[in-house]
């Protein structure tokens, strides 16, 4: 299994905060927001990380060069590139991974554990994808992607993108890890790479590649974030001033 790591965003909303530097080298305590994920990927025991990066960022070109060296020796670290921005699905393509993988976007990190371990053994157990959730109030759903699922099996139905509250009864909102079998990720790589999609000046998104799967009864699992774990957002200047706050080892 391979680790995905969307990074190629350009971070303007974080302008103020980094002064350039990419959002995903700030610090969260002694180790940068980038590292927290690889060392995530490590401990679900995935066999590389690709991170999926931006021409324009090469302050993460050279982070993955110093930490092949020395912090992360024993886990192969690739490169990637999103040559145009066109959404999270083809961020995902772009790293070219034909194999199981698990994806891990490069501004949410956990604290007290990730649900990652668990997605990636339901994935070596034959099920062909998972998405982390949690619940969120409804005064929040118009931020998330929200998991219908069968309360009973934990299978997804649908993933709904950014609803009201009055579309769907669900409160499950995706919680920025993905896991995709060999066959689904080829179901991926095979829709990103479709010349007609290409051609429509529109987002691939994760979501409608995910109900595609499922509509070819392909099984999606929902994992729930455990108690103690917490997924801590970096994505914005509000959002990562509250991280920094937060105690880490």
């Amino acid at each position: 299994m391979i680790s995905i790591v969307p990074a190629a965003g350009k971070g303007t909303r974080m302008m103020a905060v980094t002064g350039g530097t990419p959002k995903e080298l700030l610090e969260l305590g002694s180790r940068s927001v980038l590292a927290r994920i690889v060392a995530e990927s490590r401990d679900a025991g995935v066999d590389g990380v690709v991170v999926v990066n931006s021409r324009e960022k090469p302050e993460i070109d050279e982070a993955l060069g110093l930490w092949s060296r020395r912090d992360f020796a024993d886990l192969p670290l690739r490169l990637a590139y999103q040559e145009e921005a066109r959404g999270l699905g083809h961020a995902v393509a772009s790293a070219g991974v034909e194999d199981d993988a698990i994806v891990m976007v490069g501004d949410v990190v956990y604290r007290g554990g990730s649900p990652s371990e668990r997605m990636a053994t339901l994935i070596y157990r034959g099920i062909d994808g998972c998405v982390a959730v949690e619940p969120v109030e409804e005064s929040e759903m118009h931020l998330y992607g929200i998991v219908e699922l069968d309360e009973m099996t934990g299978s997804i139905t649908r993933i709904l993108e950014k609803p009201q509250p009055d579309e769907t009864d669900s409160r499950w909102a995706v919680a920025g890890r993905w896991a995709f079998s060999k066959v689904a990720m080829g179901l991926l790589l095979d829709y990103c790479q479709n010349p007609m999609r290409l051609a429509k000046p529109k987002e691939i998104n994760l979501t409608e590649i995910i109900n595609l799967a499922i509509d070819q009864e392909m099984e999606f699992k929902a994992v729930a974030l455990q108690p103690g774990q917490e997924r801590v957002d970096c994505g914005s200047a509000a959002e990562y001033e509250a991280a920094r706050r937060l105690r880490w080892d």
